[in-house]
Protein backbone atom coordinates (compact mmCIF):
# COMPACT_ATOMS: atom_id res chain seq x y z
CA UNK A 1 0.00 0.00 0.00
CA UNK A 2 1.48 3.36 -1.03
CA UNK A 3 1.38 6.65 0.84
CA UNK A 4 -1.54 7.94 -1.23
CA UNK A 5 -3.64 4.89 -0.35
CA UNK A 6 -2.85 5.18 3.36
CA UNK A 7 -4.03 8.78 3.46
CA UNK A 8 -7.13 8.27 1.33
CA UNK A 9 -10.32 8.24 3.41
CA UNK A 10 -12.63 5.28 3.36
CA UNK A 11 -15.93 5.00 1.51
CA UNK A 12 -18.37 7.79 2.09
CA UNK A 13 -17.34 10.47 -0.39
CA UNK A 14 -20.24 9.70 -2.68
CA UNK A 15 -22.16 12.37 -4.62
CA UNK A 16 -24.70 12.67 -1.81
CA UNK A 17 -21.89 13.38 0.67
CA UNK A 18 -20.30 15.92 -1.66
CA UNK A 19 -23.57 17.82 -1.97
CA UNK A 20 -24.20 17.65 1.78
CA UNK A 21 -20.90 19.17 2.90
CA UNK A 22 -20.28 21.38 -0.14
CA UNK A 23 -21.54 24.61 1.45
CA UNK A 24 -19.47 24.15 4.61
CA UNK A 25 -16.38 23.25 2.58
CA UNK A 26 -16.72 26.46 0.58
CA UNK A 27 -17.19 28.52 3.77
CA UNK A 28 -14.05 27.10 5.43
CA UNK A 29 -12.06 27.54 2.21
CA UNK A 30 -13.18 31.16 2.04
CA UNK A 31 -12.05 31.67 5.64
CA UNK A 32 -8.64 30.27 4.74
CA UNK A 33 -8.43 32.52 1.65
CA UNK A 34 -9.19 35.59 3.77
CA UNK A 35 -6.46 34.62 6.27
CA UNK A 36 -4.02 33.96 3.40
CA UNK A 37 -4.62 37.50 2.14
CA UNK A 38 -3.71 38.80 5.61
CA UNK A 39 -0.65 36.51 5.69
CA UNK A 40 0.48 37.97 2.37
CA UNK A 41 0.41 41.47 3.84
CA UNK A 42 2.33 40.30 6.93
CA UNK A 43 4.95 38.65 4.72
CA UNK A 44 5.50 41.89 2.86
CA UNK A 45 5.50 44.11 5.95
CA UNK A 46 7.57 41.93 8.29
CA UNK A 47 10.44 41.45 5.92
CA UNK A 48 9.94 37.79 4.98
CA UNK A 49 10.09 38.93 1.35
CA UNK A 50 9.63 36.52 -1.49
CA UNK A 51 9.73 33.43 0.76
CA UNK A 52 6.56 34.49 2.55
CA UNK A 53 4.89 35.49 -0.71
CA UNK A 54 5.84 32.14 -2.25
CA UNK A 55 4.37 30.19 0.68
CA UNK A 56 1.09 32.08 0.52
CA UNK A 57 0.79 31.72 -3.26
CA UNK A 58 1.59 28.03 -2.96
CA UNK A 59 -1.19 27.52 -0.42
CA UNK A 60 -3.85 29.54 -2.25
CA UNK A 61 -4.89 26.84 -4.80
CA UNK A 62 -5.56 24.35 -1.99
CA UNK A 63 -8.37 26.65 -0.82
CA UNK A 64 -9.37 28.44 -4.01
CA UNK A 65 -9.88 25.39 -6.25
CA UNK A 66 -12.05 23.31 -3.84
CA UNK A 67 -14.16 26.39 -3.10
CA UNK A 68 -14.99 26.70 -6.81
CA UNK A 69 -15.32 23.07 -7.90
CA UNK A 70 -16.20 20.94 -4.87
CA UNK A 71 -19.49 19.69 -6.35
CA UNK A 72 -17.76 18.32 -9.46
CA UNK A 73 -14.33 17.39 -8.08
CA UNK A 74 -14.94 16.91 -4.37
CA UNK A 75 -14.64 13.12 -4.49
CA UNK A 76 -11.23 13.47 -6.13
CA UNK A 77 -9.98 15.99 -3.58
CA UNK A 78 -11.20 13.97 -0.60
CA UNK A 79 -9.79 10.64 -1.79
CA UNK A 80 -6.47 11.76 -3.27
CA UNK A 81 -3.73 11.13 -0.72
CA UNK A 82 -1.19 13.27 -2.58
CA UNK A 83 -3.44 16.32 -2.40
CA UNK A 84 -4.17 15.71 1.29
CA UNK A 85 -0.45 15.38 2.04
CA UNK A 86 0.24 18.53 0.04
CA UNK A 87 -2.43 20.40 2.01
CA UNK A 88 -0.72 19.36 5.25
CA UNK A 89 2.64 20.69 4.04
CA UNK A 90 1.34 24.03 2.78
CA UNK A 91 -0.86 24.50 5.88
CA UNK A 92 2.20 24.24 8.14
CA UNK A 93 4.22 26.43 5.78
CA UNK A 94 1.60 29.18 5.73
CA UNK A 95 1.77 29.39 9.51
CA UNK A 96 5.34 30.77 9.23
CA UNK A 97 4.28 34.27 8.14
CA UNK A 98 1.38 34.08 10.61
CA UNK A 99 3.61 33.24 13.60
CA UNK A 100 2.65 35.38 16.57
CA UNK A 101 -0.52 36.61 14.91
CA UNK A 102 -3.95 35.86 16.44
CA UNK A 103 -4.95 34.54 13.00
CA UNK A 104 -2.53 31.61 13.22
CA UNK A 105 -4.77 29.46 15.50
CA UNK A 106 -7.79 30.56 13.44
CA UNK A 107 -6.18 29.29 10.23
CA UNK A 108 -5.18 26.03 11.94
CA UNK A 109 -8.69 25.57 13.35
CA UNK A 110 -10.39 26.24 9.99
CA UNK A 111 -8.01 23.84 8.25
CA UNK A 112 -8.56 21.10 10.86
CA UNK A 113 -12.35 21.52 10.62
CA UNK A 114 -12.12 21.26 6.83
CA UNK A 115 -10.18 18.02 7.07
CA UNK A 116 -12.61 16.64 9.63
CA UNK A 117 -15.52 17.22 7.25
CA UNK A 118 -14.42 14.67 4.67
CA UNK A 119 -11.48 12.73 6.12
CA UNK A 120 -13.02 11.29 9.29
CA UNK A 121 -11.92 11.89 12.87
CA UNK A 122 -8.87 9.59 13.04
CA UNK A 123 -7.31 10.66 9.76
CA UNK A 124 -8.12 14.33 10.41
CA UNK A 125 -6.44 14.19 13.83
CA UNK A 126 -3.38 12.60 12.24
CA UNK A 127 -3.30 15.35 9.60
CA UNK A 128 -3.80 18.08 12.23
CA UNK A 129 -0.95 16.83 14.46
CA UNK A 130 1.74 18.95 12.69
CA UNK A 131 -0.43 22.06 13.15
CA UNK A 132 -0.73 21.36 16.88
CA UNK A 133 3.00 20.70 17.28
CA UNK A 134 3.93 23.87 15.44
CA UNK A 135 1.68 25.99 17.66
CA UNK A 136 3.18 24.44 20.80
CA UNK A 137 6.64 25.61 19.70
CA UNK A 138 5.84 28.83 17.80
CA UNK A 139 5.33 31.20 20.73
CA UNK A 140 7.91 32.80 23.00
CA UNK A 141 9.28 30.96 26.01
CA UNK A 142 7.46 31.44 29.27
CA UNK A 143 4.08 30.64 30.70
CA UNK A 144 2.25 33.05 28.41
CA UNK A 145 3.67 31.46 25.25
CA UNK A 146 3.12 27.94 26.59
CA UNK A 147 -0.51 28.63 27.52
CA UNK A 148 -1.14 30.31 24.16
CA UNK A 149 0.37 27.37 22.27
CA UNK A 150 -1.62 24.84 24.27
CA UNK A 151 -4.81 26.83 23.72
CA UNK A 152 -4.15 26.98 19.95
CA UNK A 153 -3.43 23.26 19.76
CA UNK A 154 -6.52 22.49 21.83
CA UNK A 155 -8.66 24.66 19.56
CA UNK A 156 -7.30 22.77 16.55
CA UNK A 157 -8.25 19.41 18.11
CA UNK A 158 -11.71 20.67 19.08
CA UNK A 159 -12.34 22.02 15.58
CA UNK A 160 -11.23 18.70 14.09
CA UNK A 161 -13.84 16.93 16.20
CA UNK A 162 -16.43 19.62 15.39
CA UNK A 163 -15.81 19.35 11.65
CA UNK A 164 -16.11 15.57 11.77
CA UNK A 165 -19.41 15.59 13.64
CA UNK A 166 -20.75 18.44 11.51
CA UNK A 167 -19.97 16.40 8.40
CA UNK A 168 -21.76 13.38 9.84
CA UNK A 169 -24.79 15.48 10.73
CA UNK A 170 -24.93 17.01 7.26
CA UNK A 171 -24.69 13.58 5.66
CA UNK A 172 -27.45 12.18 7.86
CA UNK A 173 -29.64 15.15 7.03
CA UNK A 174 -28.99 14.72 3.31
CA UNK A 175 -29.79 11.01 3.46
CA UNK A 176 -32.97 11.72 5.41
CA UNK A 177 -34.01 14.30 2.84
CA UNK A 178 -33.26 11.87 0.02
CA UNK A 179 -35.28 9.14 1.74
CA UNK A 180 -38.21 11.51 2.21
CA UNK A 181 -38.04 12.58 -1.43
CA UNK A 182 -37.91 8.93 -2.51
CA UNK A 183 -40.89 8.13 -0.27
CA UNK A 184 -42.88 10.99 -1.74
CA UNK A 185 -41.98 9.85 -5.26
CA UNK A 186 -43.03 6.29 -4.41
CA UNK A 187 -46.33 7.55 -3.00
CA UNK A 188 -46.94 9.63 -6.12
CA UNK A 189 -46.10 6.65 -8.31
CA UNK A 190 -48.43 4.41 -6.31
CA UNK A 191 -51.26 6.92 -6.62
CA UNK A 192 -50.69 7.13 -10.37
CA UNK A 193 -50.60 3.34 -10.67
CA UNK A 194 -53.90 3.05 -8.81
CA UNK A 195 -55.43 5.72 -11.03
CA UNK A 196 -54.29 3.87 -14.15
CA UNK A 197 -55.61 0.60 -12.72
CA UNK A 198 -59.03 2.14 -12.09
CA UNK A 199 -59.12 3.67 -15.57
CA UNK A 200 -58.13 0.38 -17.21
CA UNK A 201 -60.70 -1.52 -15.20
CA UNK A 202 -63.49 0.91 -16.01
CA UNK A 203 -62.71 1.19 -19.74
CA UNK A 204 -60.43 -1.26 -21.51
CA UNK A 205 -60.96 -4.31 -19.27
CA UNK A 206 -64.74 -3.96 -19.34
CA UNK A 207 -64.85 -3.41 -23.10
CA UNK A 208 -62.63 -6.43 -23.73
CA UNK A 209 -64.78 -8.61 -21.47
CA UNK A 210 -67.89 -7.62 -23.42
CA UNK A 211 -66.11 -8.09 -26.73
CA UNK A 212 -64.97 -11.58 -25.69
CA UNK A 213 -68.58 -12.60 -25.01
CA UNK A 214 -69.69 -11.08 -28.31
CA UNK A 215 -67.05 -12.90 -30.37
CA UNK A 216 -67.87 -16.20 -28.66
CA UNK A 217 -71.53 -15.74 -29.49
CA UNK A 218 -70.63 -14.80 -33.05
CA UNK A 219 -68.56 -17.95 -33.54
CA UNK A 220 -71.37 -20.13 -32.13
CA UNK A 221 -73.96 -18.48 -34.36
CA UNK A 222 -71.83 -18.87 -37.47
CA UNK A 223 -71.40 -22.56 -36.66
CA UNK A 224 -75.14 -23.10 -36.21
CA UNK A 225 -75.96 -21.33 -39.48
CA UNK A 226 -73.64 -23.56 -41.48
CA UNK A 227 -71.16 -20.89 -42.51
CA UNK A 228 -67.92 -22.09 -44.10
CA UNK A 229 -65.51 -23.72 -41.67
CA UNK A 230 -62.75 -21.25 -42.52
CA UNK A 231 -65.00 -18.37 -41.50
CA UNK A 232 -65.95 -20.11 -38.24
CA UNK A 233 -62.29 -20.82 -37.55
CA UNK A 234 -61.49 -17.16 -38.17
CA UNK A 235 -64.21 -16.15 -35.69
CA UNK A 236 -62.76 -18.52 -33.08
CA UNK A 237 -59.29 -17.04 -33.65
CA UNK A 238 -60.71 -13.58 -33.18
CA UNK A 239 -62.36 -14.68 -29.94
CA UNK A 240 -59.10 -16.25 -28.70
CA UNK A 241 -57.20 -13.04 -29.46
CA UNK A 242 -59.75 -10.93 -27.58
CA UNK A 243 -59.71 -13.28 -24.57
CA UNK A 244 -55.89 -13.23 -24.57
CA UNK A 245 -55.92 -9.42 -24.62
CA UNK A 246 -58.42 -9.45 -21.74
CA UNK A 247 -56.18 -11.78 -19.73
CA UNK A 248 -53.17 -9.56 -20.36
CA UNK A 249 -55.14 -6.53 -19.25
CA UNK A 250 -56.23 -8.29 -16.06
CA UNK A 251 -52.62 -9.30 -15.38
CA UNK A 252 -51.51 -5.70 -15.90
CA UNK A 253 -54.22 -4.56 -13.49
CA UNK A 254 -52.92 -6.96 -10.85
CA UNK A 255 -49.35 -5.73 -11.29
CA UNK A 256 -50.43 -2.10 -11.11
CA UNK A 257 -52.32 -2.64 -7.87
CA UNK A 258 -50.00 -5.11 -6.16
CA UNK A 259 -46.41 -4.23 -7.04
CA UNK A 260 -44.07 -6.97 -5.77
CA UNK A 261 -40.83 -6.33 -3.90
CA UNK A 262 -37.35 -7.36 -4.96
CA UNK A 263 -36.10 -9.07 -8.09
CA UNK A 264 -35.82 -12.84 -7.57
CA UNK A 265 -39.46 -13.70 -6.91
CA UNK A 266 -41.08 -11.23 -9.32
CA UNK A 267 -38.72 -12.02 -12.24
CA UNK A 268 -39.23 -15.75 -11.72
CA UNK A 269 -42.99 -15.22 -11.62
CA UNK A 270 -42.84 -13.07 -14.77
CA UNK A 271 -40.96 -15.81 -16.60
CA UNK A 272 -43.40 -18.47 -15.39
CA UNK A 273 -46.45 -16.54 -16.56
CA UNK A 274 -44.76 -15.75 -19.86
CA UNK A 275 -43.93 -19.43 -20.35
CA UNK A 276 -47.53 -20.45 -19.65
CA UNK A 277 -48.81 -17.90 -22.13
CA UNK A 278 -46.34 -18.50 -24.97
CA UNK A 279 -45.43 -22.18 -24.40
CA UNK A 280 -41.78 -21.13 -24.77
CA UNK A 281 -39.60 -22.26 -21.85
CA UNK A 282 -37.79 -19.52 -19.95
CA UNK A 283 -34.87 -20.28 -17.63
CA UNK A 284 -34.09 -17.91 -14.77
CA UNK A 285 -30.88 -17.58 -12.75
CA UNK A 286 -30.77 -15.04 -9.90
CA UNK A 287 -27.51 -14.67 -7.98
CA UNK A 288 -27.89 -15.21 -4.22
CA UNK A 289 -28.35 -12.00 -2.29
CA UNK A 290 -29.33 -9.81 -5.24
CA UNK A 291 -32.44 -8.61 -3.41
CA UNK A 292 -30.21 -7.39 -0.56
CA UNK A 293 -28.28 -5.15 -2.96
CA UNK A 294 -30.92 -3.95 -5.41
CA UNK A 295 -33.03 -1.12 -4.04
CA UNK A 296 -36.76 -0.78 -4.56
CA UNK A 297 -36.38 1.70 -7.40
CA UNK A 298 -33.86 -0.37 -9.34
CA UNK A 299 -35.91 -3.53 -8.78
CA UNK A 300 -38.90 -1.82 -10.39
CA UNK A 301 -36.79 -0.94 -13.44
CA UNK A 302 -35.36 -4.47 -13.68
CA UNK A 303 -38.87 -5.98 -13.67
CA UNK A 304 -40.04 -3.55 -16.35
CA UNK A 305 -37.00 -4.29 -18.53
CA UNK A 306 -37.49 -8.05 -18.24
CA UNK A 307 -41.16 -7.67 -19.18
CA UNK A 308 -40.33 -5.61 -22.26
CA UNK A 309 -37.56 -7.97 -23.41
CA UNK A 310 -39.76 -11.04 -23.03
CA UNK A 311 -42.51 -9.38 -25.04
CA UNK A 312 -39.98 -8.48 -27.72
CA UNK A 313 -38.90 -12.13 -27.89
CA UNK A 314 -42.52 -13.23 -28.18
CA UNK A 315 -43.28 -10.82 -31.00
CA UNK A 316 -40.12 -10.97 -33.10
CA UNK A 317 -37.58 -13.64 -32.15
CA UNK A 318 -39.50 -16.90 -32.94
CA UNK A 319 -37.36 -18.50 -30.24
CA UNK A 320 -37.67 -21.94 -28.70
CA UNK A 321 -36.09 -20.91 -25.39
CA UNK A 322 -35.10 -17.87 -23.35
CA UNK A 323 -32.50 -17.52 -20.60
CA UNK A 324 -32.54 -14.75 -17.98
CA UNK A 325 -29.72 -13.97 -15.55
CA UNK A 326 -29.52 -11.27 -12.87
CA UNK A 327 -26.29 -10.68 -10.92
CA UNK A 328 -24.81 -7.86 -8.85
CA UNK A 329 -21.11 -7.07 -8.61
CA UNK A 330 -18.91 -4.00 -8.13
CA UNK A 331 -21.87 -1.73 -7.39
CA UNK A 332 -23.71 -2.66 -10.60
CA UNK A 333 -26.69 -4.81 -11.49
CA UNK A 334 -26.28 -6.90 -14.62
CA UNK A 335 -29.26 -8.32 -16.46
CA UNK A 336 -28.73 -10.77 -19.33
CA UNK A 337 -31.59 -11.97 -21.53
CA UNK A 338 -30.61 -14.48 -24.24
CA UNK A 339 -32.77 -16.26 -26.81
CA UNK A 340 -32.11 -18.78 -29.57
CA UNK A 341 -34.38 -17.13 -32.09
CA UNK A 342 -33.83 -15.49 -35.44
CA UNK A 343 -31.20 -13.11 -34.11
CA UNK A 344 -30.38 -9.60 -35.18
CA UNK A 345 -31.29 -8.57 -38.72
CA UNK A 346 -28.48 -7.99 -41.17
CA UNK A 347 -29.11 -4.25 -41.16
CA UNK A 348 -28.72 -4.00 -37.40
CA UNK A 349 -25.39 -3.04 -35.83
CA UNK A 350 -23.47 -5.71 -33.98
CA UNK A 351 -23.96 -3.87 -30.71
CA UNK A 352 -26.46 -1.14 -30.03
CA UNK A 353 -25.82 1.01 -26.98
CA UNK A 354 -28.42 2.64 -24.85
CA UNK A 355 -27.39 6.09 -26.03
CA UNK A 356 -26.86 5.18 -29.66
CA UNK A 357 -28.95 6.81 -32.32
CA UNK A 358 -31.17 4.64 -34.42
CA UNK A 359 -29.71 4.24 -37.91
CA UNK A 360 -31.79 5.32 -40.85
CA UNK A 361 -33.52 2.56 -42.68
CA UNK A 362 -33.15 0.17 -39.78
CA UNK A 363 -35.33 -2.87 -39.91
CA UNK A 364 -38.41 -2.57 -37.69
CA UNK A 365 -37.25 -5.71 -35.88
CA UNK A 366 -33.79 -4.37 -35.16
CA UNK A 367 -32.94 -3.62 -31.58
CA UNK A 368 -34.03 -0.16 -30.75
CA UNK A 369 -36.89 -0.12 -33.21
CA UNK A 370 -40.28 0.70 -31.79
CA UNK A 371 -41.27 2.52 -28.65
CA UNK A 372 -40.77 -0.45 -26.31
CA UNK A 373 -37.02 -0.86 -26.74
CA UNK A 374 -36.56 2.87 -27.10
CA UNK A 375 -38.17 3.16 -23.69
CA UNK A 376 -35.87 0.40 -22.44
CA UNK A 377 -32.79 2.39 -23.48
CA UNK A 378 -34.25 5.52 -21.93
CA UNK A 379 -35.04 3.64 -18.72
CA UNK A 380 -31.47 2.33 -18.49
CA UNK A 381 -30.02 5.79 -19.17
CA UNK A 382 -32.31 7.28 -16.52
CA UNK A 383 -30.67 4.97 -13.96
CA UNK A 384 -27.18 5.88 -15.16
CA UNK A 385 -26.74 2.57 -17.00
CA UNK A 386 -26.87 1.29 -20.55
CA UNK A 387 -28.15 -1.59 -22.66
CA UNK A 388 -26.47 -3.45 -25.53
CA UNK A 389 -27.69 -6.01 -28.09
CA UNK A 390 -25.32 -8.59 -29.56
CA UNK A 391 -25.62 -11.78 -31.60
CA UNK A 392 -25.37 -14.91 -29.50
CA UNK A 393 -22.48 -17.35 -30.08
CA UNK A 394 -24.97 -19.99 -31.30
CA UNK A 395 -27.41 -17.60 -32.93
CA UNK A 396 -30.21 -15.63 -31.39
CA UNK A 397 -29.80 -12.38 -29.47
CA UNK A 398 -28.17 -11.48 -26.15
CA UNK A 399 -29.33 -8.31 -24.42
CA UNK A 400 -27.08 -7.01 -21.64
CA UNK A 401 -28.33 -4.27 -19.32
CA UNK A 402 -26.06 -2.70 -16.70
CA UNK A 403 -27.55 -0.49 -13.98
CA UNK A 404 -25.73 1.03 -11.00
CA UNK A 405 -27.21 0.11 -7.64
CA UNK A 406 -29.04 2.79 -5.70
CA UNK A 407 -26.66 4.66 -3.36
CA UNK A 408 -28.90 4.10 -0.34
CA UNK A 409 -29.05 0.35 -1.06
CA UNK A 410 -25.34 -0.16 -1.56
CA UNK A 411 -23.84 -2.20 1.31
CA UNK A 412 -20.77 -1.14 3.23
CA UNK A 413 -18.75 -4.10 2.08
CA UNK A 414 -18.17 -5.59 -1.31
CA UNK A 415 -21.21 -5.90 -3.50
CA UNK A 416 -19.89 -8.90 -5.37
CA UNK A 417 -22.40 -11.68 -4.94
CA UNK A 418 -21.70 -14.13 -7.70
CA UNK A 419 -19.42 -14.60 -10.71
CA UNK A 420 -20.47 -12.69 -13.78
CA UNK A 421 -21.73 -15.17 -16.39
CA UNK A 422 -20.79 -12.73 -19.16
CA UNK A 423 -17.13 -13.25 -18.29
CA UNK A 424 -17.26 -16.77 -19.76
CA UNK A 425 -19.72 -16.86 -22.66
CA UNK A 426 -19.34 -20.62 -23.37
CA UNK A 427 -20.55 -21.42 -19.86
CA UNK A 428 -23.46 -19.03 -20.00
CA UNK A 429 -26.08 -21.65 -20.79
CA UNK A 430 -24.79 -24.09 -18.20
CA UNK A 431 -24.96 -21.35 -15.52
CA UNK A 432 -28.65 -20.78 -16.11
CA UNK A 433 -30.14 -23.83 -14.46
CA UNK A 434 -33.41 -22.78 -12.80
CA UNK A 435 -35.95 -23.62 -15.46
CA UNK A 436 -39.44 -22.32 -15.06
CA UNK A 437 -42.03 -24.71 -16.45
Amino acid sequence: MNFSERLSPGPGTDPLTEQAIGGTVRLLCQVRIAILAFALMLALLDGMGWLGVFLVVLAAPFSFVPALSWETRGRYYARNGIMLAGDIVVAVSVMLPLTGSPLMPVYAAATAALWGLFAGLRLALLMAAPLCLYQLTAYDDGWRGLVTGIAGAGLTVVMTWTGTHLGRSLRRQARTSADLASARADQAALAERLRLARDLHDTVAGDLAGLALTTRGLADRLGREGVARSTVALAHQLGDAVRSAHQHTRAALGELRDEPDGVAGPVTDLARRWTERTRTPAQVSIAPGVDDVVGAGRARHVRAIVTELLENVRKHAHASGVEISVTAADGRIELLVSDDGSGLPAAAPEAQGSRGAQPRGESPRAPGAGYGLRGLRERAALCGGHATWTRGPDGGTVVRVLLPVEPAAEPRGSTELAPNPAAQPPALRRAWTAEVA
